[in-house]
């Protein structure tokens, strides 16, 4: 059988000693070209099966030396990879002046941005010498892309590359971006600033594989009023949304403190009154959200920040779901959102989800905060069935100090049936709420006790005033400070 002139075409240039009498299989040319791109960083978060799929649908092409590939103000409809030669990029001021010449060479990428905004070239790009791109169109791009999100993974790769950068984007909407905070597998966050107001800003870019899901894409602009309009000092506060560049932008209150993923790495942990206080923030939280119906779904530590004075705040809402309770039908990329350790046994098994799922991730972490580590390790699929079958060990029966109520809280938030849980977080703020809420301050007397003691006697001392406490506790009326 003879190859196709497409065939020899890609092989001939993957393979210069090919002859048109050979037979090659279009498999191998795919694996070849595949192989290439995901030595390429903005292609290197691609699966292999994802890089296979984008390599069956590039085209090649072949440019002479000095022949001119693209033209400044030509529209834009695709970018290029260029796979051997180099071009060269005459870089021009507003008044046509010459300012630099740019060299490009194999692996490196050209007109990528047209993919994300489709406007006019801005600038000419001329062959160097003979060379081979590889071509992904805009067009066969978004209908591969409709069919498998996770290919716009690289597109994502490409406009963070270009954000910040120097001399590149400066802007997302109104805002001006300063820099890159942080990133995770389904966004990055930059710093940014409002140029009237002068506020500064965290600003979140949502993955592209995400929002390719036409679903999450339509979902989102209604969730987004939903949850630009929650107002709780425990929950981060979203001011505004934009969309450019082919993906959504979610503009919130920037944070000054730590995670309590971070305080427990260094600290080591907290008191149990401390944990107790954050317990009753983040109960409180997310009770403000469930009320209009937002489920967080990924409630971590990582997710909770600790500001200098000490007050907790929830922060990623941006990517919570509402659900109607009466719904069954779930939003398709739902259940897949959330981190393992922590989620909740039916959202694994991606049923319907309310507010106890949330609430289950809350007992998860108390664990972790009272016994230091998470109650399932392992492998991601051995965390997951035991999330579903296993029961979560007892605090108590692991260390005997572990205060009862906390030992209670955990065992009651992580039952596997919802039904069997805190039926709202607004039980867990009335469980661990703080008495001196209902005496009468006229009737209130406060006495102090005062340990001056040896540094080395710290562990003694803290269970000496942990003891006195829960003795306290039993006696109706007393609070301890």
């Amino acid at each position: 059988m003879n190859c196709s002139k497409r065939c020899r075409r890609l092989w001939k240039s993957v393979n210069p000693s090919f002859k048109p009498c050979v037979c090659v299989g279009k498999g191998q040319v795919v694996n070849q070209i595949a192989s290439f791109l995901k030595e390429i960083e903005i292609f290197q978060g691609l699966s292999d099966i994802s890089a296979e799929r984008l390599a069956k649908r590039v085209e090649l092409q072949t440019f002479e030396a000095q022949k001119l590939i693209l033209r400044r103000g030509a529209p834009g409809d695709r970018m290029y990879v260029i796979y051997e030669g180099e071009v060269r990029i005459p870089i021009v001021d507003e008044h046509g002046q010459m300012r630099f010449i740019t060299h490009l060479h194999k692996g490196q990428v050209f007109g990528e941005m047209a993919l994300l905004t489709g406007d006019p070239r801005n600038a000419d790009v001329v062959a160097n010498t003979d060379c081979t791109c590889l071509v992904i169109s805009k067009d066969t791009l978004e209908d591969l892309i409709q069919s498998y999100p996770e290919v716009a993974k690289f597109l994502t790769a490409i406009l963070g590359e270009r954000l910040c950068r120097s001399g590149g984007i400066r802007k997302v909407g109104k805002y001006n971006l300063i820099g890159e905070l942080g990133r995770g597998g389904m966004a990055v966050v930059y710093e940014g600033v409002h140029p009237i107001l002068e506020r500064s800003v965290a600003i979140k870019m949502l993955s592209h594989e995400l929002v390719y899901h036409q679903e999450f894409a339509e979902r989102f602009r209604e969730e987004a009023r939903i949850i630009a309009n929650l107002r709780h000092p425990n929950i981060v506060e979203v001011f505004d949304t934009e969309e450019a560049y082919a993906t959504f932008f979610i503009v919130m209150e920037k944070l000054s403190g730590t995670d309590l993923r971070d305080i427990v790495r260094t600290k080591g942990g907290l008191s149990y009154e401390e944990i107790r206080i954050l317990l009753r923030e983040m109960a409180s939280a997310p009770d403000c959200a469930h009320s209009k119906g937002v489920i967080h779904r990924d409630v971590k530590p990582s997710n909770i920040v600790i500001s200098p004075d000490g007050k907790a705040k929830l922060t990623d809402f941006g990517l919570a779901v509402r659900v109607d309770m009466n719904e069954s039908k779930q939003f398709a990329p739902a259940s897949s959102v959330g981190t393992p350790c922590y989620m909740a046994p039916e959202q694994i098994a991606k049923k319907h989800l309310d507010g106890r799922a949330d609430i289950y991730a809350l007992g998860i972490i108390t664990y972790e905060l009272l016994i230091g580590q998470p109650p399932y390790l392992g492998s991601v699929v051995d965390v997951l069935k035991k999330h579903l079958r296993g029961e979560v060990p007892h605090p108590r029966k692991i260390n005997p100090d572990v205060p009862e109520d906390l030992d209670t809280f955990v065992r009651t938030a992580t039952a596997k049936k919802p039904e069997e849980r805190f039926q709202s977080c607004a039980e867990i703020v009335n469980f661990f709420r703080d008495p001196s809420e209902t005496l009468n301050a006229d009737r209130l007397e406060v006495q102090t006790l005062t340990f001056v003691y040896d540094k080395t006697l710290q562990k003694k001392v803290d269970a000496l005033l942990e003891e006195c406490r829960q003795k306290a506790k039993a006696i109706d009326g007393l609070i301890v400070r």
